[in-house]
């Protein structure tokens, strides 16, 4: 049934940035499960089951699950055109787009940012309010630089 609420959301402009994926993040986000996958159910298959074995299969279904949530959930939101909400598994914000006072463009492995909701090396900082900042991949950096412009014309690009 529609309340209130849910008209209201469905009346929110959007717009979904997803995050660009390096090769190797690719692999291992990927791949890494399932070799986990596989090897639980090889010892789920196994005729001598035992209480630790199927302790040991959760944990591998559950890392396996966690690792897919990441490069599955990875994405960039802006609603209404004010925040930006940013998903990357259990990484999840929101920032008022007007606090935000610079951009910059990186490029390698090594961030200096502590919150990174992004799966590739080259990506943007976003820096907002006084001291915060946030490190994102969108696949179409510029787009995603440009729509924030538009929104927010005093943001600095570095």
């Amino acid at each position: 049934m529609f309340n209130t609420k849910n008209v209201e959301f469905l009346k929110m402009k959007t717009r979904v940035f997803y995050s660009a994926v390096h090769p190797l993040t690719k692999i291992i986000l990927i791949g890494f499960p399932l070799i986990l996958l596989i090897s639980a159910v090889l010892i789920i298959l196994d005729e001598n089951l035992k209480t630790a074995d199927i302790f040991a299969c959760s944990i591998m279904f559950a890392a396996a699950l966690f690792l897919l949530w990441i490069i599955a959930d990875t994405k960039y939101v802006i609603i209404n055109e004010t925040i930006l909400h940013y998903n990357s598994g259990p990484i999840r914000g929101k920032i008022d787009i007007q606090s935000i006072r610079k951009i910059e463009y990186q490029h390698g492995w090594v961030s200096k940012s502590l919150l990174k909701a992004s799966l590739d090396k080259n990506g943007l900082y976003i820096y907002y309010n006084k001291f915060d900042d946030l490190y994102v991949s969108p696949k179409d950096k510029e787009a995603f630089v440009n729509y924030l412009l538009k929104i927010n014309p005093k943001i600095d690009i570095i």
